[in-house]
């Protein structure tokens, strides 16, 4: 098989495989948005699975470059993967932010108020 038939037959089983992973994080930005509970290690195992099979393909893609269906798909999943980004950034400032809450309480929990500095304040 000459490269070049290596590289169409690379980039032909590319498309698929983007496809799934464009579906793969669509459903996770809708869960997000709608509030229903995310099944995160699911999607990440099927983030990874998705990446993993792209990487396998990338030395029979060579210098091939996305045409037509390709280039369509792949441009959803960058538009996709930002909103994803986006979407999960949110989530962890909000996790921190009440793992922070939780924190102070535990902290202000345990103590008598013996050593609190805003009783002697008068």
């Amino acid at each position: 098989m000459s490269p070049a038939q290596t590289e169409a037959r690379a980039l032909a089983m590319a498309l698929p495989i983007v496809e799934r992973l464009s579906r793969t994080v669509a459903e996770e930005n809708a869960d997000i948005a709608a509030g229903r509970p995310v099944p995160y290690e699911t999607y990440s195992q099927r983030k990874n699975q998705g990446l993993l099979e792209l990487n396998r393909l990338m030395p029979a893609l060579g210098r091939a470059s996305a045409q037509g269906a390709l280039r369509e798909a792949l441009r959803e999943l960058t538009v996709g993967l930002e909103i994803n980004r986006r979407a999960l950034g949110v989530q962890l400032k909000a996790s921190a932010a009440v793992g922070e809450i939780i924190a102070r309480a535990i902290r202000e929990g345990q103590s008598d108020g013996t050593y609190d500095a805003r009783a002697w304040r008068g």
